[in-house]
């Protein structure tokens, strides 16, 4: 069911139900667009996290799933670049919730997301043996991610991280690239490259940017990118867009499982490397110190975060959506479009999304493609197209 604005429900007896692990602060490349260092409060955390927040973690981790008796508390190990952290942590921590599973009955899956420059056979091995997921960060053919995704030293990083994907491909490893688009280019380019490198589950993710900003427009590219998608899918279904198969789903009246689509609360909870709790750690969008708090692992069980008043400031900014949203017939679809996309000096997160008139657009465009490839079932067994059905009941 789909969270309305009205719902007034108590959650501070519900679990957090992921963890977004920052196991290191700093990376080894220098993406131009990267919201991370935005912030440069970053700076002022351990470069990686210690034996002693990790051990402090683990036994949060385990009160936690045993307090609430979870069946599933997926965690994301994110940087900064997490590889930097080293493989043996990565061991250690997996062995760890391994442990943990087998005393408490709680799924731990585990994932990483990773620039993919480290990757050797050490980490595949790692990977593989611990059945840790990976998402890598790649945009596409190489004349699209030299742009953003270059080393210090000013050079292109596709040959390495494609290479690293390739190698993915190879094991037997959950595999899944994370790009941003670029609307200058054809969705077609990174359709093409995708099924060349063997990937069939991606994201070409919306650019950060706030509502102070002045982005270029998306909606043709997602327009496309829809289209490309229906054209790849028409036969059988072999590639999954995320943000396409969200979006559908959102609009089918589903939840969606990711937090930039759909009118429903997010409820992330970040721990840094120093084992301070923050909400939504690309909310640091908003600049120096915005998600900043004094909530941390050694004094506070996870769930207590519900009780942060920055974090519970997100959360509720999440689904109380300002007037134009509220009065779109896209609420509940949409959502209000991405959390941090909707933020402005001068009022915080009570805007439409600084991608409002795109993020229409591309709802608008997709619910009329539905309309004419779906159908529904009449009475009698006839079939007929939701668009079709739609008209006859004007």
């Amino acid at each position: 069911m789909l969270v309305d604005v009205s719902d007034t429900v108590a959650f501070h007896d519900q679990p957090i139900t992921q963890l977004l692990v920052k196991v290191a602060t700093r990376c080894n490349i220098d993406c131009s667009y990267c919201y991370w260092f935005r912030d440069a409060t970053v700076y002022d955390k351990p470069k990686l996290m210690s034996a002693d927040v990790l051990h402090q973690l683990l036994q949060r981790i385990e009160q936690h799933v045993a307090k609430f008796s979870l069946i599933d508390f997926p965690i994301v190990l994110h940087g900064g670049e997490p590889l930097l952290w080293g493989v043996e942590n990565f061991h250690r921590f997996a062995e760890a919730c391994e442990g943990i599973s087998s005393r408490t009955g709680c799924d731990i899956p585990i994932s990483v997301t990773t620039n993919g420059v480290l990757i050797d056979d050490e980490w595949l091995d790692c990977f593989e043996t611990r059945n840790i997921s990976v998402a890598i960060s790649l945009d596409g053919p190489a004349h699209i991610h030299d742009i953003h995704r270059r080393t210090f030293q000013g050079t292109g990083t596709h040959a390495a991280v494609e290479r690293a994907a390739r190698m993915l491909v190879s094991r037997d490893i959950g595999v899944s690239a994370l790009a941003v688009c670029n609307p200058a280019y054809p969705p077609e380019q990174y359709v093409e490259f995708f099924a060349a490198c063997g990937i069939s589950y991606y994201d070409i993710m919306i650019p950060d940017a706030t509502v102070d900003e002045t982005p270029p427009s998306i909606a043709s590219f997602y327009n496309g990118l829809f289209s490309s998608w229906l054209a790849a899918n028409r036969a059988a279904p072999t590639v999954n867009i995320r943000i396409i198969t969200d979006m559908i789903t959102a609009l089918l009246g589903n939840n969606a499982p990711t937090e930039g689509v759909g009118h429903k609360p997010i409820e992330l909870c970040t721990v840094m490397t120093d084992g301070t709790v923050e909400a939504h750690d690309v909310l640091r969008i908003a600049g120096d110190g915005f998600t900043q708090t004094k909530f941390n692992i050694f004094d506070h069980e996870i769930d207590e975060v519900r009780n942060e008043p920055r974090w519970k400031a997100a959360r509720d900014a999440s689904i109380n959506l300002c007037e134009k949203c509220r009065q779109c017939k896209f609420m509940n679809a949409c959502g209000g479009g991405y959390l941090p996309h909707r933020f402005s000096k001068e009022n915080g997160y009570d805007n439409p999304s600084v991608y409002c008139d795109d993020l229409y657009s591309m709802m608008e465009n997709m619910q009329s493609t539905l309309e004419g490839h779906l159908y529904v079932s009449r009475p009698g067994g006839q079939r007929v197209k939701v668009r079709d059905a739609l008209i006859g009941e004007r």
